[in-house]
């Protein structure tokens, strides 16, 4: 996951994690890094938010904040020496300093509005620096904590791995806009260590846990496009198997060269469908796809279809509606009061609202977000 999105404005550009996330950047952030619209304006930096808890303190290379409580300190400490030796790690690209925070659920919520207990970082993609690193005093808290790994220390310690690597693809300049190559690089540079440092979570790297249940999304493009959307679990379970992709692309190849191919072929501001994504990916490593296997799959996230300019009754759940625009022109969209956005020609744009609003396209047309993720397909002709 990608972001720190506590103090979110609805505006219009990318993000890459929203209302739920396992955001296993999971799982954030910040992220969670590439969404349609832009929702992570914010008052004031979130250390500040956290230094005004006037918490117990750990000073050192990477300074650590804690709730109070039983076994808490102990398990500060602990995070706060894995967080310091990856830190060192990842600084062979960029020395990035970096603040931790083990927080309950009632210093968390005091802190923002990302779900506990989902670790997020700060200070990167859209949110103001310093940068750091929020993870839960415990992860078990969550009901299914126990279908993702049998040690919740152990797979606190990974994402913030990948949390951290979040924060470096940001300061290393391959931040970038679509969800999925968001994820992907961040999972790359956690690989990479686990690879080298960490062999006690190369479990990780092997997919998700066979004890979590079937998914309603499984293919990358459902994602890429709605991120975190997919729900808590479906999200953890995509990044599992992104973890995977990340190692498989890994494989015969050095870390420095990955990353150099990766910023050199995804060099497009654009926000481009899976098609092209996928395409490119298979350059980099031509057996990818058949890797990969059903998650290479087309979305299987419904279309919707055009509909009156009129508002029909609405709820107060949140919805994706996805503005997939396979025309040669940009196209014009406007969701309820917001600024239109420009769609530009073979690219997408995620647009958030509730069911029976509408989404306005320059060409006269309207669509109305459904009861769930639905995409606006604009034909080629």
């Amino acid at each position: 996951m990608q972001l720190d999105l506590a103090n979110s404005a609805n505006m219009t550009s990318h993000m890459r994690t929203s209302r739920l996330i396992i955001g296993l950047a999971l799982f954030l952030a910040l992220s969670v890094g590439g969404r349609g619209q832009d929702k992570s304006a914010e008052d004031k930096p979130t250390i500040e938010k956290i230094r005004a808890l006037h918490l117990p303190y750990v000073p050192g290379p990477v300074p650590a904040y804690y709730s109070p409580g039983a076994g808490v300190e102990a398990r500060a400490l602990k995070y706060q020496k894995s967080i310091l030796a990856c830190q060192q790690w990842y600084d062979q690209q960029k020395h990035v300093d970096i603040t931790l925070a083990v927080l309950n659920k009632t210093d968390w919520e005091k802190v923002t509005n990302f779900g506990y207990p989902m670790p997020f970082n700060f200070g990167g993609w859209r949110s103001l620096p310093p940068a750091g690193i929020v993870v839960p005093t415990r992860f078990e808290d969550y009901p299914s904590s126990a279908d993702f790994a049998d040690d919740p220390e152990l797979l606190t310690e990974n994402i913030s791995f990948h949390e951290l690597g979040h924060l470096y693809a940001h300061y290393t300049d391959m931040e970038i806009g679509d969800n999925l190559l968001a994820e992907l690089y961040a999972n790359i540079l956690m690989a990479a260590y686990v690879r080298t440092q960490r062999p006690d979570m190369l479990v990780f790297l092997q997919g998700p846990s066979r004890k979590l249940p079937s998914e309603r999304y499984t293919s990358l493009e459902d994602v890429q496009y709605i991120a975190d959307d997919v729900g808590f679990t479906n999200y953890g379970w995509f990044e599992f198997q992104i973890y995977r992709m990340a190692d498989l692309l890994l494989k015969d190849k050095p870390l420095p060269q990955l990353l150099t191919e990766l910023k050199k072929t995804f060099n497009d501001p654009v926000q481009r469908p899976f098609k092209d994504v996928a395409a490119k990916l298979e350059t980099i490593r031509p057996s990818i796809a058949k890797e990969m296997g059903d998650l290479w799959k087309p979305t299987t996230i419904p279309g919707a279809q055009p509909k009156p300019c009129t508002e029909t009754a609405r709820s107060d759940k949140d919805s994706d509606l996805v503005v997939l625009n396979s025309s040669p022109k940009t196209v014009k969209v406007t969701s309820g009061k917001d600024a239109p956005v420009d769609v530009p020609a073979n690219a997408w744009s995620t647009f958030y609202g509730h069911p029976g609003e509408l989404l306005k396209l320059d060409t006269g047309v309207c669509y109305v977000f459904a009861d769930e993720p639905s995409i606006a397909r604009i034909p080629a002709k």
